[in-house]
């Protein structure tokens, strides 16, 4: 769905409203005829409903406007029932969406039958407001409905418990049958739910161009919604004629009836209708169990774009939030979960994990079947009740292990030095071009993120197949395992294809896939609309990159203008009730960090704040959680690395080498200092390290302040540290132990939300998605031109002339 993205723009839209309502206006009073004549629109076969809450393909003939809030297709199908002929009028309408078209046969008591044709559709404008319009033509009809056509426009808004409309049929004014124009018929409405969805009191105004005021004709309407599907609907009109009817759902069909009685309780008239949606209802009738089968391979994006055309990508955040979902949902009642070649970060690990364990704590079934079984998969497969992989196979159940490369030598006979500032004996960022080999601090925090992770990875395992954490370490020393290896050392509980789990392993239900899930929601008219949580993802390194050269060119970086549109629009939603920051970021460049920063805390000044930390949210990934009221990260959790960098590449020895001259002439004490001919000056280096002690101080206040700690206390975590989730809750760094769903649902409980709806920015949306993005980005940055202002790219030794950095010491991967 549309949603408005700034207030500046919901201003613009609403003022457009009230601008398009007034040229109607003055167009009913400038051309209202002395003497209008009016041509009505055939009824009968129709019921009414109330044109500021009808909902669904009905909306095509009452309000065309609320089709702009209609995500799903329908049918509906009425027939008549009036003096004991029951069938000789009908209507049939359908609906992609948006559009729809019907068509009517009519019976006529005293001439020939006649036929109504109907097309139309609806838009939205913003999440407030929609707007609608239709054609309606009728062939063969008697008297003034002859061959008349009427074209028609609806309006529709609202937010909470109460909505408006406004209808204008006939603006083309057909003529009547002595050649004279016909009147606009107009409808202004007004409903309001005091209590939710149970109860719906509307009220509709019907007057003609001409008609006074006090002329004018009401309808009153009623409707009370049980939570099982079914609709007890009243209304009465200005002569007190009445109406009655029920309805009632059964799952995605529906069937119901409108009896018409006049102020004198003589029955006029009966409508019974039956349709379909594409998307299920509240039911009398229980949905059979599902299967739900998620398939998940390779790497998950936090939040990947989401091409016009083309097919839409799941990002994790949506992948986590409707397993929680289907773990809740009664008509899901089993899961299979097949994994192939996973490549996650141990955090997203951790929380699939959990999501896993929730979904069984639910008294539901999981089946896992893991092809290329490795590390992580294994890890995340341990969860379920049971483990499949193939009969030819390998287990590569081995342990973690971490490679560090160090260029300092390769640079050495290449007559090039890197020429690094730092701050912190941890902040090992640059050690890899400066060093041929770790220091102690870089060894001591590497065995150390190590040594956590190897235990919650073994500790989890251990829990999952019911074994002691040292039968499972003895496992893996013993690792890699042949299927075969793998089922006799109790590591799986079958070998099969994945085809042949249905009729092997699965138990005989209904399956549905997890893509289709995801549109498998109830279906709901959207008001009063459910809270928001405002999910805003910083995902990648942080730099001033392009936020895409193309149409088809995805973000390359965390950028400030990225995340300055994402919490404009996110913020500007009137039913944000608070903002979740997703962090998986290892840092980069140190301004881009402080104007996100500074961002972040104005989105926190009007809204309430939480971070969620992903895989890694160290140094400038750190730096962006420090506005927030609470911080979750999970136990593998990379996070910390306080510090700060920056430097530059020395190439004086390479231009010796190669006999390449240079000649440097200044302006300004320190014009040449980031000059890659020479290396700094004393001066200059004593220069460059006081804006570092400046930034870096500023960090640790921002630290001390959003932590409530000791500037001390901070300068002793930091100087570059690097901590898993768990130390870092330990050590006051972070608030609580938890992923993206428990940072969602604490906010809730603070909130006090019954229910609420999650979006997620920000809303990538190429029109195309073109394989193998990564060269494509190449390309493009190479056509681009920057101005020394770029980001970081894929990896910590990029040194930019004039840049400051903090970003972790290196990328974390678990094969």
């Amino acid at each position: 769905m549309f949603e408005a993205v700034t207030k500046e723009i919901d201003l613009q839209l609403k003022s457009g409203v009230m601008y398009l309502g007034a040229v109607f206006l003055a167009a009913f009073l400038l051309t209202a005829p002395v003497h209008p004549e009016r041509i009505p629109s055939a009824e009968g076969v129709f019921y009414y409903q109330p044109a500021a809450s009808v909902f669904g393909t009905e909306a095509l003939w009452i309000n065309p406007a609320a089709l702009g809030s209609f995500n799903a297709s329908g049918l509906q199908l009425m027939t008549e029932l009036r003096d004991d002929d029951f069938g000789r009028s009908w209507g049939l309408a359908i609906n992609r969406e948006r559009f729809g078209v019907a068509y009517r046969k009519i019976h006529s008591p005293v001439g020939d039958d006649y036929k109504e044709y109907v097309f139309g559709m609806g838009l939205s404008l913003g999440t407030t407001t929609h707007i609608g319009g239709s054609y309606r033509y009728y062939k063969d009809a008697p008297d003034q409905l002859h061959k008349k056509h009427f074209w028609n426009v609806g309006l529709m808004g609202g937010r909470g418990k109460l909505h408006w409309a406004a209808t204008f049929e006939n603006l083309n004014r057909t003529r009547a049958g002595d050649g004279d124009r016909s009147e606009i018929e107009q409808r202004y409405s007004l409903a309001y739910r005091p209590n939710g969805r149970t109860l719906t009191f509307s009220a509709d105004m019907f007057l003609s161009t001409g008609t006074k005021l006090s002329n004018a004709d009401f309808i009153y309407h009623v409707e009370w919604a049980t939570a099982k599907g079914v609709y007890m609907t009243g209304s009465m009109d200005s002569d007190k004629n009445f109406q009655v009817g029920v309805r009632a759902n059964l799952l995605q069909y529906f069937v119901g009836n409108q009896n018409n009685y006049d102020r004198d309780a003589n029955h006029r008239y009966s409508t019974f209708y039956y349709g379909a949606s594409s998307l299920p209802q509240p039911s009398i009738v229980n949905r059979r169990a599902r299967r739900l089968s998620v398939g998940i391979g390779g790497s998950i994006s936090e939040n990947p774009p989401q091409p016009r055309f083309g097919r839409q990508p799941i990002g994790f955040a949506t992948l986590l939030v409707d397993i929680y979902r289907a773990a809740e949902d009664p008509s899901i009642g089993a899961m299979a979960l097949n994994l192939r070649g996973l490549s996650l970060g141990f955090g997203q690990a951790e929380e699939l994990r959990q999501a896993i364990l929730h979904f069984k704590r639910r008294g539901k079934d999981v089946t896992c079947h893991v092809s290329h079984p490795n590390n992580i998969g294994y890890y995340v497969a341990s969860a379920a009740d049971r483990i499949h992989i193939p009969p030819v196979s390998q287990l590569n159940l081995i342990g973690l292990r971490a490679e560090l490369t160090f260029y300092a030598g390769t640079l050495d006979k290449l007559g090039i030095k890197a020429d690094i500032v730092k701050i912190g004996d941890y902040k090992t960022a640059a050690d890899q071009y400066t060093r041929t080999g770790s220091s102690d601090e870089h060894r001591e925090q590497v065995d150390e993120l190590l040594d956590d992770l190897y235990d919650q990875m073994t500790a989890a395992i251990a829990a999952g197949r019911q074994l002691p954490v040292d039968s499972v370490r003895k496992l893996i020393d013993a690792g890699p395992y042949t299927s075969q290896g793998a089922l006799d050392a109790g590591l799986v509980d079958g070998l099969s294809y994945r085809d042949q789990l249905k009729d092997k392993v699965l138990p005989r239900m209904p399956e549905i896939s997890f893509r289709r899930y995801l549109a498998d929601t109830l279906l709901n008219d959207g008001w009063p609309p459910a809270p928001v949580l405002a999910l805003v993802v910083a995902d990648g390194d942080i730099g001033f990159g392009s936020s895409g050269m193309f149409p088809v060119e995805a973000p390359a970086a965390v950028t400030p203008s990225e995340m300055s549109r994402a919490f404009s629009r996110a913020v500007a939603e009137t039913d944000t009730r608070a903002v979740i920051l997703r962090i998986n970021s290892p840092g980069g460049y140190a301004l881009a960090g402080e104007e996100i920063h500074r961002v972040i805390s104005k989105a926190r000044e009007k809204k309430p704040l939480v971070v969620s930390m992903s895989n890694v949210a160290a140094s400038g990934g750190y730096y962006l959680s420090t506005p927030a009221g609470a911080v979750f990260a999970n136990p593998g959790t990379v996070t910390g690395s306080i510090g700060i960098y920056a430097g530059k590449p020395d190439l004086s020895g390479l231009y010796e080498k190669i006999g390449m001259s240079k000649e440097l002439y200044t302006r300004g004490h320190f014009a040449g200092m980031y000059s890659w001919a020479r290396p700094f000056s004393d001066e200059e280096r004593r220069k460059y390290l006081s804006q570092m002690t400046a930034f870096y101080e500023h960090f640790l206040k921002l630290v001390a302040d959003g932590r409530d700690l000791s500037m001390d206390s901070v300068d002793a975590l930091s100087r570059g540290r690097v901590w898993t989730g768990r130390q870092a809750v330990a050590n006051g760094l972070v608030d609580k132990l938890g992923g993206l769903y428990d940072a969602l649902t604490s906010t809730a409980e603070e909130l006090e939300l019954d229910d609420y709806r999650v979006a997620i920015y920000p809303r990538k949306t190429p029109w195309l998605v073109l394989p193998g993005g990564s060269w494509w980005q190449s390309i493009a940055s190479f056509i681009r031109s920057d101005d020394g202002g770029g980001a970081l790219a894929d990896n910590a030794a990029s040194l930019l002339p004039d840049g400051l950095y903090t970003r972790m010491p290196y990328d974390i991967s678990i094969e």
